[in-house]
């Protein structure tokens, strides 16, 4: 007999009750649902009851976890191939000469990543591991603040030393990051005991398309968000029953995985991973010793990895812009680069909510409300199951917003944040970010209770649902399209006489590097140096220039523990003007012979270099080097 689905109203489970033989609706409460098989001699007179039957047989088909997640991976290669050829996936295409992004301030990010890469892949293996000497020369630099994605580059530099060969594998991890999410999604509903091929197309297509994923283009090392979605999927199996050793190992690998992706992603994963081990604890799957031994070996573990990435290399010094990469409150439900409604470019009242973009997406968002009875009845049976995650996406969504509370540009809350608050909440300076794991829980809420009660009403409407949101999010679609196709774009600096340049170079030398710059720096110095970055990178040519999202000035995190007043902003500004003079001087002398000084500005001007250096016109800028005098005979 084929297996019938049933609904318990009253359970305090995410979970449908399955029971193996045909039952009679006499057989069910007033708060249980069930569809019994129609008579064949009274299928004739009730075609309406007959159609939603039909439905049934159609829509909620159920298949084995396996075939559920082919069917996602199919989905999210089909969705991924509409963004990227197979050039741009293998690292060819054009658009990897001089990658760029979209989103706000991400014109140098993609560039700068690669410039990590290449002078990583190039480099020796040696403790602290993302430490390299040749980049921002002589201090060197940690090159995870070049966001290069460590577990790429750790990939790409295993190639290298068995082959020998430097690839780009960034196009192939883009892939992956935009055709993993609907899988992560549908692990979610496996773990969630729903298990509808149609439920698993909706989920693919929601989590494929989310479009603060698609709005983060050029921001490479966030991309993963199929991590965050697979940390839900974990979590719930976390609280299935007390067989916890192996997931424990699971999560171990996860939130390493986590760290060496993002620090961003990694925050949000291990929050989730603190909730499930808390919620085993208060729903007495774990004693409070196993909850306790299972977070200090996990901690322990991670931290390691952490040193041995970080520890004595250059470190991420605190902000005190905490609450301008802040999220707008109508930001996950005004319409931005909706391709449906008028909606209007991304909600800013600070000149950085761009960072907070959280639109959930005009499908997800009329999904939402079709299940709104069910899913407020769900939140207060379920409250204790879950209050530990409850509490920490509380928490999350209030520090997304921050202390400054917007609405549209009203500012309606201000709460007074003492200095030292300000820079501790400062280290995750786009506070906006933290918002995803409440949109991706919000997601999967509203798929798996649309196909809980089995009714293919549900089901058709979550559908159309889904391709609503599909023609909503082209415009972002269509953003990264054009993106990808304008290729480096124009170069400031003539591409073949830098390559020439730098052929005949042992040191490379920008004056202002890319830390010495503000701003106040013209838009055409710092695109030349980045251009001079990428040349020096690929030729694996020392450089004094970097372009890191924490810019230390070669204040190390040994330096930091040793005397944690060199970490305040008045002394980093003091050693940033050391540190910008000093590279002012070694241009001005020349340095020795093979050493190329790259002028970008006035300084130091021509009458201010030492006899014995040469000064000649690269495009609009200068190279200058010390003439090497002949020898005598």
């Amino acid at each position: 007999m084929p297996r019938r689905i049933l609904f318990n109203a009253s359970s305090k489970s995410l979970f449908c009750r399955y029971h193996p033989a045909e039952v009679s609706q006499s057989s069910f409460g007033p708060n249980q649902f069930a569809y019994p098989r129609i008579n064949s001699e009274k299928q004739g007179a009730n075609p309406i009851e007959n159609l939603a039957q039909r439905l049934e047989r159609i829509l909620l088909v159920q298949f084995p976890t396996w075939q559920l997640l082919v069917l996602a991976a199919i989905i999210g290669v089909i969705w991924a191939a509409s963004l990227f050829d197979w050039s741009f996936v293998t690292g060819r295409h054009k658009f990897w000469e001089f990658p760029s992004g979209t989103i706000g301030g991400s014109q140098f990010d993609s560039a700068t990543e690669l410039v990590g890469y290449f002078y990583y892949v190039q480099s020796p293996w040696h403790l602290p591991l993302f430490y390299v000497s040749a980049l921002s020369t002589p201090t060197g630099a940690n090159v995870i603040f070049t966001d290069i994605v460590p577990i790429v580059a750790l990939v790409g530099k295993l190639i290298r030393s068995l082959t020998g060969t430097t690839t780009n594998p960034y196009g192939a991890y883009l892939f992956l990051c935009f055709g993993l999410p609907g899988v992560m999604m549908v692990l979610v509903l496996i773990a969630a005991k729903t298990r509808y091929a149609f439920a698993a197309i909706i989920a693919a297509i929601f989590a494929d398309t989310t479009p603060a994923l698609l709005w983060r283009w050029g921001h490479t090392a966030l991309a993963a968000h199929f991590l965050i979605i697979g940390a839900l999927a974990l979590y719930l199996f976390s609280l299935k029953n007390r067989v916890w050793r192996g997931l424990a190992l699971v999560w171990l690998a996860y939130l390493t995985l986590a760290y060496l992706t993002n620090i961003y992603l990694f925050a949000m994963t291990g929050t989730v991973w603190l909730c499930a081990v808390i919620q085993r604890r208060l729903n007495r799957l774990a004693t409070t010793r196993e909850a306790l031994g299972t977070a200090a070996l996990t901690v322990a573990l991670v931290s390691i990895i952490i040193a041995i990435s970080q520890f004595g290399a250059a470190t991420g010094l605190p902000f005190d812009t905490y609450g301008h990469h802040s999220m707008n409150l109508l930001s996950p439900f005004a319409p931005q680069y909706s391709g449906l409604l008028s909606g209007h470019g991304v909600i800013d009242a600070t000149g950085g909510q761009y960072e907070g973009f959280n639109y959930l997406g005009l499908g997800l968002l009329l999904a939402s409300l079709l299940v709104l009875p069910f899913e407020v009845s769900w939140f207060r049976r379920n409250l204790k199951r879950h209050i530990a995650l409850f509490v920490a996406f509380a928490a999350l969504t209030a520090f997304a917003i921050s202390h400054r509370v917007f609405a549209g540009h009203w500012l309606l809350l201000e709460v007074p944040m003492p200095n030292y608050v300000n820079r501790v909440f400062g280290i995750f300076r786009s506070s906006g970010r933290f918002f995803w794991p409440i949109a991706y829980a919000q997601m999967a809420i509203v798929i798996v209770l649309s196909f809980r009660h089995a009714r293919p009403l549900f089901a058709v409407c979550v559908a159309g649902a889904a391709i609503i949101q599909l023609f909503d999010v082209q415009p972002l679609r269509e953003q990264i399209i054009a993106s990808i196709a304008d290729g480096p774009g124009a170069y400031e600096l003539d591409p073949g006489q830098v390559a020439h340049l730098i052929a005949g170079a042992r040191h490379l030398e920008v004056v202002p590097s890319f830390q010495c710059m503000d701003g106040q720096t013209p838009d055409k110095q710092e695109r030349a140096n980045m251009e001079l970055m990428l040349a020096a990178a690929r030729a694996n040519i020392h450089t004094n220039s970097v372009y890191l999202g924490r810019s230390p000035f070669g204040i190390t995190a040994i330096d930091v523990l040793r005397d944690p007043s060199r970490a305040r902003q008045s002394s980093l500004l003091v050693r940033r003007e050391y540190y910008c003079k000093q590279e002012i001087d070694r241009a001005r002398s020349g340095g020795p012979p093979g050493d190329v000084s790259v002028l970008l500005s006035e300084q130091p001007r021509p009458d201010e270099m030492v006899r014995g250096v040469t000064c000649s016109p690269l495009s609009w800028a200068r190279y200058c080097q010390r003439v090497q005098a002949p020898r005598e005979k």
